[in-house]
């Protein structure tokens, strides 16, 4: 894609992010209250959560897109566990109906935890110049088995996902798509997310930084807090 033409008609991260805002709560409303509510359609349900299936691609490649322009990834990774820790009963309220639920982590921790994997694959790539392949290996397989340990959201696919932007970063952009559909296939919906990811024009836009943090434990507390009502579990008088 030309250059200009990209800079000029293209997507920036502050874009990317609204897309991706937009979808997560289509999903978690459709997983947190509609479900709950007497006489929901099926296909209603199935429809929304499909539209969610879009956000996650994206936030994992501006996780990426983050690592590579922060100027203190130390600050990066701590906002991200510190909304991991404060996100976490709004996720149990708002998909599990339970204000603690051991068994699921929140995306936040999928994040933090690929997050980590960048750090220390790009120190044994460019700091220390040891650019062997099973060290890699090990790296990559360690954070994956991680996520799966911990059960956070997407499990161990979530935190490939993450490392998967990390290597194709550089590549042509034909080739991103290429891959990212196939990474993405085995959800219908989720290779979408590739458009406005190929759309992309390396432009930072103009970001509420905090804020798109704080709406993921926001929007969950709130639609948990209805969730809980509608089941009978919260008592408003």
């Amino acid at each position: 894609m030309n250059t200009t033409f990209q800079k000029k008609y293209g997507i920036s991260a502050a874009v990317l992010k609204y897309i991706a805002v937009a979808t997560m709560l289509v999903d978690h409303f459709a997983l947190a209250v509609y479900r709950q509510t007497q006489g929901y359609n099926p296909a209603v349900y199935h429809a929304m959560r499909k539209i969610g299936r879009i956000a996650f691609p994206i936030y994992c490649f501006l996780l990426v897109e983050g690592f590579f322009h922060t100027k203190n990834v130390s600050k990066y990774i701590r906002n991200c566990f510190l909304f991991a820790v404060i996100s976490e009963i709004p996720f149990n309220m708002a998909v599990f109906g339970k204000v603690i639920y051991p068994n699921g982590q929140n995306v936040y921790f999928t994040l933090t935890i690929g997050l980590c994997a960048l750090v220390i694959l790009d120190r044994f790539r460019y700091h220390y110049k040891i650019n062997n392949i099973l060290l890699q290996m090990i790296v990559i397989g360690s954070s994956a088995l991680l996520g799966e340990l911990l059960e956070v959201d997407y499990h161990w696919k979530g935190v490939l996902f993450i490392i998967m932007f990390y290597y194709i970063r550089n590549m042509q952009k034909p080739i991103q798509m290429i891959v990212g559909i196939c990474a993405f296939a085995y959800e219908v919906t989720a290779p979408l997310a590739l458009i406005p990811i190929h759309l992309y024009n390396g432009l930072r836009g103009k970001q509420r930084k905090y804020l798109f943090y704080a709406i993921y434990p926001v929007h969950l507390l709130i639609f948990g807090l209805i969730r809980l009502y509608l089941n009978g579990t919260l008592y408003l008088n």
